[in-house]
């Protein structure tokens, strides 16, 4: 493989690089930059790279020691940043885990809603009561109140209410042909 297919091969993964295929620098690596130029100091500032040749300095002696300190001082910077990269972990395999934690505020807002939903589903509880009660006869609506909400048999409300079970029945069934003639089309609707 010559140098030229090599050369883009490695481009392909390295989209900020500069350099020959042999030594690929990183663009964005101020330590990889002034490594890679041996002629210059290159720092990167707000304003953008600053680039020191040799030039730029009052002698030879002058820029190498420049150049020594800066290289020395980048690999330093780098090795620092290593030890926090190297260690880090990846989120991408966890991020439904990462994502499985609710914040604080998703939690507040979850419970707001939620507390509306109850007294919306308290309300309409209560207006079908109130529907209820307006239908029926007090004695109607607490037998069905005790056999329907309290699941108690028909043979322990006659005993509570002191009537036979063919009496309390009756009533139950009069009760319940009341609730579906009135309430027929609401149930047809849902």
């Amino acid at each position: 493989m010559n140098d030229a297919v090599l050369d883009i091969r490695l481009r392909e993964h390295c989209i900020d690089c500069i350099g020959k295929p042999s030594q690929i620098v990183r663009k964005k690596s101020e330590y990889a930059l002034n490594k890679y130029d041996q002629d210059s100091i290159i720092y990167i500032s707000v304003s953008g790279r600053i680039r020191l040749t040799r030039a730029d300095f009052s002698s030879e002696e002058e820029f190498l020691k420049w150049k020594a300190w800066s290289d020395a001082d980048y690999h330093q910077t780098e090795k620092e940043g290593r030890s926090f990269n190297d260690n880090r972990v990846a989120l991408d395999d966890y991020l439904d885990v990462v994502g499985a934690v609710r914040s604080a505020e998703d939690e507040f807002f979850s419970e707001l809603l939620k507390a509306d939903v109850q007294a919306e589903e308290k309300a309409l509880r209560e207006k079908r009561l109130a529907a209820l009660k307006a239908v029926l006869n007090a004695k109607q609506y607490r037998r069905v109140w005790l056999y329907l909400a309290e699941k108690k048999s028909i043979t322990e409300i006659a005993r509570l209410e002191g009537v036979t079970k063919a009496s309390l029945s009756l009533s139950l069934d009069g009760a319940m042909k009341k609730i579906s003639k009135k309430f027929a089309k609401a149930l047809k609707n849902t």
